[in-house]
């Protein structure tokens, strides 16, 4: 079974992680692997509903898709 992914903030900057994989959105725009680590223990825990009104769509500044490979479970290819 997949565990949950769950949100974060660093900053005000928004934070998703699973497991052992974390990702941050910084003010470029742009997502960014992180440490999970990192993720747990030094960033604001949120619960879904308090990130979806900090980051979602409908907030003034809403983050970007993850990237495609983002909490991708087991291989995928390169060329997919």
């Amino acid at each position: 079974m997949t565990k949950p992914i769950k949100y974060a903030s660093d900053d005000g900057f928004a934070v998703r992680f699973r497991g052992w994989e974390a990702w941050a959105c910084y003010a470029d725009g742009k997502w960014r692997k992180i440490s999970a680590a990192e993720a747990v223990c030094k960033h604001a825990l949120l619960t879904e509903r308090d990130y979806m009104d900090m980051f979602g769509p409908t907030n003034r500044r809403p983050v970007p898709p993850l990237p495609d490979h983002a909490f991708c479970d087991g291989w995928r290819s390169p060329l997919v």
